[in-house]
């Protein structure tokens, strides 16, 4: 009896120490998730990407087919064709990256309602800080010029009768703000907030930043991206960066009708420069408060929402590489990445003649 092996209730032997199956090791398990949801994203922003030009060659062929372009509504069906262009993609992207990644899109849009003591000083800070990154770009499209470069980009025309002010007004400052919030603050920076906050906005930023193409709108959309990621989070919501980015795009604008309208250029630099030179007072005073009443406002956190929480499983380093080395990923960057050399050809050195728009 001394020697008969013990039998546990189920009639298995009692386990062994080696009879455990191995422990995942935590960093090789979320390796693989952040490579996972990266690839999904990549081939979301991708398909986002394809979407806006199917959709412009698409519905530009239907009205040209259609012979209802005129002279006189021409830019106005131009306007209109944009606007469709920017608000379709988004969502048709987002439907197939809800089928085929099974995840809930409401899920991942933060909302929590953010009340206007907070709110406020928010935006007043972030559009502060936009004027800043908006320098920052022009000193940097300023500078490639050095090597016979510059980002030859289109601009946006002129518009000149009162609904072709508002469907441009439409198309270039409330459209951009809805379709891009929701797909990199809403959808990406959504889901990649798993790994961290820290890494959701730099990462959501930087693809932001990408696909926007040409030289001066990569380095401004970046540095907002940043801005706009970083608020979202601390509000837990999107509509900070929704209003941001609306707001930055109607600054842009403006500061070009400002030039149209008033016919002495430095009159209208001079309340360009009032305009921003507010923005900075109201921007430095809601740091202010937003520190004071707030002490954890200003720093950010790079810990893994999981079930291992409380620690960083994966160095901050270690997430932008697997975000950097997922096809997905590689994918949209390399076709970014021809675009923006498409738009670098050497042309005659040009300043650039407003604020920079988004979208």
């Amino acid at each position: 009896m001394q020697n008969e092996i013990f039998r546990a209730p189920t009639g298995y032997p009692a386990p062994y120490p080696n009879f455990y199956p191995a422990i995942p090791d935590p960093k090789a398990v979320e390796k693989r998730a952040l490579r996972k949801a990266s690839n999904g994203l990549g081939f979301f922003v991708f398909t986002y990407f394809i979407l806006m030009m199917v959709c412009s060659l698409i519905i530009g062929s239907v009205v040209g087919l259609a012979s209802i372009a005129t002279e006189q509504n021409l830019t106005s069906l131009e306007s209109i064709i944009q606007i469709l262009c920017i608000l379709i993609p988004p969502l048709i992207a987002g439907f197939f990256y809800r089928i085929l990644s099974r995840r809930r899109i409401s899920d991942t849009i933060p909302k929590s309602f953010v009340p206007l003591k907070k709110l406020v000083p928010m935006l007043l800070l972030g559009m502060a800080a936009a004027m800043i990154a908006n320098q920052l770009a022009q000193m940097f499209d300023n500078n490639i010029s050095l090597f016979s470069l510059h980002n030859n980009a289109p601009d946006i025309e002129n518009s000149q009768t009162g609904i072709e002010m508002l469907l441009s007004f439409i198309c270039t400052a409330i459209c951009p703000a809805l379709a891009e919030e929701f797909a990199f603050r809403g959808i990406f920076m959504g889901v990649m907030r798993k790994y961290g906050d820290a890494f959701a906005v730099f990462s959501s930023a930087l693809v932001f930043g990408a696909m926007h193409g040409n030289t001066t709108q990569i380095v401004f959309a970046f540095v907002l991206g940043l801005i706009f990621g970083y608020l979202d989070c601390k509000a837990n919501s999107i509509i900070p960066s929704v209003l941001l980015h609306f707001g930055n795009n109607f600054y842009a604008v403006l500061t070009d009708f400002l030039r149209t309208a008033i016919p002495d250029e430095q009159q209208a630099m001079l309340i360009v420069m009032v305009i921003i030179s507010l923005f900075y007072i109201l921007g430095i005073l809601s740091f202010i408060y937003l520190a004071r009443t707030d002490k954890s406002f200003f720093r950010m956190s790079n810990a893994d929402k999981n079930p291992y929480s409380g620690t960083d499983i994966l160095s901050f380093k270690e997430k932008i590489t697997t975000l950097l080395t997922s096809p997905g990923i590689i994918v949209s960057l390399s076709v970014f990445l021809v675009e923006m050399l498409i738009y670098l050809i050497p042309t005659d050195s040009l300043g650039l003649t407003g604020a920079i728009g988004i979208g």
